[in-house]
């Protein structure tokens, strides 16, 4: 697994591989534009892709993924939001597709009261629309798992197939695997039988090729909170082991392991340490 974290951009995307050098990544998560705002942004320029490409090879950092922005609801309940989701959905992989970052992370979105069947077809809708707008076959991207915090959907991985199955591009959808939403959705995995019980439970449902990245974040919560509030590696919930079976386990050999826990850099530089400790020599 390649371990890393999420980097600021702030100041020009040339910045965030040098902040991932300093914290010690292979990997890094970036945003594209402001996570909280869903007006359109400026263009990426190509002196800002070049600059973040020598960046990246003069950090040796290996792997990068985006993230969407959090305001992105693909199944509002309102045409009107319902637009501007897709729109920014679109803009987000055709963001991707200009960096040259062949991942996107997404949350699925909330059903708001109309159900989680009708928010999980509508999800698939809005893929469909904006992978058709966008020609960006070099982009594949990456449903996040969620606690299932209120009327947020993609909390099991049947609900998670639902929206591969629906969408006209499931060929081409993968997942990310947040280790904190898991607990707090209600997946046990804290023991090595229901480790691997679980990884042959997302096997069977999703396929093991889907998942690329993982979200590596110890759980402030306990199993089946829904409650999403990440923790230091190790500090939280979830505890040391089941980091240490991740980062070792040779089927997770070429995802992306990046850190979302709390504070700056700082602080992911510690938590990346204690990840690469569990590494086997």
């Amino acid at each position: 697994m390649l371990l890393g974290a999420h980097v600021s951009i702030a100041g020009g995307f040339a910045n965030a591989p040098k902040a991932g050098k300093y914290i010690g990544c292979e990997a890094i998560q970036i945003f594209s534009r402001s996570p909280r705002m869903l007006r359109k942004t400026k263009p990426i320029m190509q002196e800002d892709v070049d600059a973040f490409w020598k960046g990246m090879r003069a950090a040796g950092i290996h792997a990068v993924a985006t993230h969407g922005n959090y305001l992105i609801n693909l199944s509002a309940a309102k045409a009107r939001m319902l637009k501007v989701a897709r729109q920014a959905f679109f803009e987000e992989i055709d963001r991707a597709h200009t960096l040259g970052v062949p991942y996107l992370i997404f949350h699925p979105g909330a059903h708001m009261g109309k159900g989680a069947a009708k928010a999980l077809q509508s999800i698939a809708e809005s893929i469909d629309w904006a992978m058709d707008k966008a020609n960006a076959a070099d982009v594949t991207p990456l449903l996040e798992n969620t606690a299932g915090q209120g009327t947020v959907v993609g909390h099991t991985w049947e609900q998670l197939r639902e929206i591969v199955e629906a969408s006209s591009y499931g060929d081409r959808l993968g997942v990310c695997i947040d280790t904190c939403h898991t607990l707090a959705a209600g997946h046990e995995y804290r023991d090595p039988e229901r480790y691997e019980a679980l990884v042959k439970q997302i096997d069977s449902v999703l396929r093991l090729w889907r998942v690329k990245a993982f979200h590596l974040n110890d759980s402030k919560q306990g199993l089946g909170s829904h409650v999403d509030r990440h923790e230091h590696i190790g500090k939280g919930e979830i505890g040391k082991d089941p980091f240490r079976w991740l980062v070792n386990d040779p089927r997770f050999a070429d995802a992306l392991g990046l850190l979302e826990t709390p504070g700056d850099d700082r602080a992911f530089k510690r938590n990346l340490k204690v990840l690469k400790s569990l590494r086997e020599k």
